[in-house]
């Protein structure tokens, strides 16, 4: 386990803390690794959730439910983030998405409602890690405000164009964590009419592209 512990510093929910505090946190938090294969379903949609989960190694994806038996993407975790921190916190509350691996991946569980039992309360290590849970937390629902920005866009063209807008800092290229159908998920658009659409979009001069990299050339 204390591999993984320089990749946990690098996590937001660990931040400012050290290795001996890793070490209690975890013992404290009654955390456990667990290894799950390509495409296996890490928990259900409504499935009570005692566990935060953190990836070391691999990427799961939390998937929502749509209608007609239609599924969206939400986002990625990749190694370092964490997910369903606010289920574990609340427990037995149940999944609002289902966390499916995208690749074979290593997941550390732990267990946050232990974290505000009063005994916590005078541990420095449980109160660092506390603070970022909730600036995780507060980050995560901008996170989410900013998906909904974008969902609520009636094309592709413009669910594109603001999610790349959202996803660049000083520079006009954005290189994704996520490849085609991902995106299309998380865009709410099949991965066809999204390829179309950014051929068309390559075509007319706005975007160019390659593999996961996309630069965009004029915004309108």
């Amino acid at each position: 386990m204390e591999e993984y512990f320089g990749l946990l510093q690098r996590s937001p929910l660990f931040e400012s803390v050290d290795m001996e505090g890793i070490r209690n946190i975890l013992h404290c938090l009654e955390a456990y690794v667990s290894t799950v294969g390509k495409g296996e379903i890490v928990c259900h949609y409504g499935d009570r959730i005692v566990w935060a989960g953190i990836v070391l190694e691999g990427k799961v994806a939390l998937i929502a439910p749509g209608s007609n038996v239609e599924e969206s993407s939400i986002r990625l975790a990749v190694p370092s983030e964490a997910f369903g921190c606010s289920h574990s916190c609340l427990q037995n509350q149940p999944s609002q998405v289902t966390v499916v691996a995208r690749k074979r991946s290593k997941i550390l569980f732990l267990k946050l409602s232990k974290l505000l039992r009063r005994e916590a309360m005078g541990c420095r290590y449980a109160s660092l890690v506390t603070a970022n849970l909730l600036r995780q937390t507060a980050a995560a629902n901008l996170i989410q405000g900013r998906r909904i920005h974008v969902m609520s866009q009636k094309s592709i063209r413009d669910k594109l164009l603001l999610f790349l807008k959202q996803n660049r800092e000083e520079r006009t290229d954005v290189l994704l964590t996520m490849n085609r159908q991902e995106l299309a998920d998380y865009l709410g658009t099949e991965r066809s009419a999204l390829s179309r659409e950014m051929a068309r979009m390559k075509k007319e001069g706005l975007i160019d592209y390659c593999r996961k990299e996309i630069k965009i050339l004029r915004e309108n």
